[in-house]
């Protein structure tokens, strides 16, 4: 059985009655003030990101420019580096070059020095072998002089006239001694007779123990052949009577420096026992004059004036 619930009595004591309902509309949303501060925020920073992303792209643009000017300088700096080790290395070969030269001049002028001296013991005990057999011959001339002494009474009037020649022969001999003397050389060893004008040459060319050259040597000549070697004036010195010459043979150029008049400038050639000696007698602006003094067995000699 259905059972209908009664109505409720109105508090007003009315019956109850359906009132018409009022008709709503949806509410529209209304945008607020924190919406509008956070969107004008967010348009802020995106400019501000733009602006610092351009600042960010000029920096590196900046830094790479100035990283490829960097680059370009430290490639300069390491070209004129590579350039100066070259010409380093360059200036250390020619210094290891001349060394080497040096070196080796050094070597060959030891060697003939040594060779010099060595020639000059043989010549002492050669000078020394000969010295004693000139006493002993002399010892024999006074035991044949002591025997013929007996004989001379007879002869007396033929041995004046010879005394008379004998001491003319001896002044001659004194005369002709005092000019030519014998010096030591340049190289420590005894030379062979100084002529110190033509006719002590002419005497020294009759005894026909060497070969004599004369020369008259200009600095403006240059190389001048006299007789086995070349000679090369390098200057004189007229007040102090000194003179430099270069000296070329046997494929060797030595320098003779700061030599004196009358001075025998010694040299030996390859095989020569002996030396061969330039002698100056006069010492002139520029120019020299003098001989060249060789070995006989030495080749013969060239014309003085020959240019070499």
């Amino acid at each position: 059985m259905h059972i209908t619930p009664s109505a409720e009595p109105n508090p007003e004591g009315q019956s109850p009655e359906k009132s018409e309902a009022a008709p709503t509309t949806p509410a529209q949303p209304v945008l607020g003030l924190p919406f509008i501060v956070l969107a004008v925020v967010a348009v802020a920073g995106m400019i501000g990101l733009f602006f610092y992303n351009q600042s960010l792209s000029d920096r590196l643009d900046q830094m790479q420019q100035g990283l490829q000017e960097s680059a370009t300088q430290n490639a300069e700096a390491l070209e004129q580096i590579t350039r100066r080790l070259d010409q380093t290395d360059m200036r250390h070969a020619e210094l290891q070059g001349e060394y080497t030269v040096t070196k080796d001049k050094l070597g060959m002028t030891q060697t003939e020095l040594q060779r010099a001296r060595q020639i000059a013991a043989d010549l002492a005990k050669q000078q020394q072998s000969d010295a004693q057999q000139l006493t002993s011959q002399m010892g024999q001339l006074r035991q044949e002089q002591q025997s013929t002494q007996g004989n001379l009474g007879s002869l007396s009037t033929d041995v004046v006239g010879v005394k008379g020649d004998v001491k003319a022969t001896q002044a001659e001999l004194a005369a002709t001694k005092s000019e030519l003397t014998r010096v030591i050389g340049d190289l420590g060893v005894q030379s062979g007779l100084i002529a110190r004008n033509q006719a002590d040459l002419a005497d020294l060319r009759a005894r026909g123990d060497r070969d004599y050259v004369e020369f008259d040597l200009t600095k403006a000549s240059k190389r001048q052949r006299v007789g086995p070697l070349q000679l090369e004036l390098r200057k004189t010195d007229v007040k102090r009577q000194k003179y430099t010459v270069n000296l070329i043979a046997d494929d060797r150029t030595i320098e003779k420096k700061d030599k004196t008049v009358f001075e025998p400038v010694q040299f030996y050639r390859v095989g020569d026992r002996q030396a061969t000696e330039i002698v100056v007698q006069q010492i002139l602006k520029d120019r020299i004059v003098g001989y060249v003094s060789s070995p006989k067995h030495a080749e013969a000699p060239a014309t003085a004036n020959a240019q070499g």
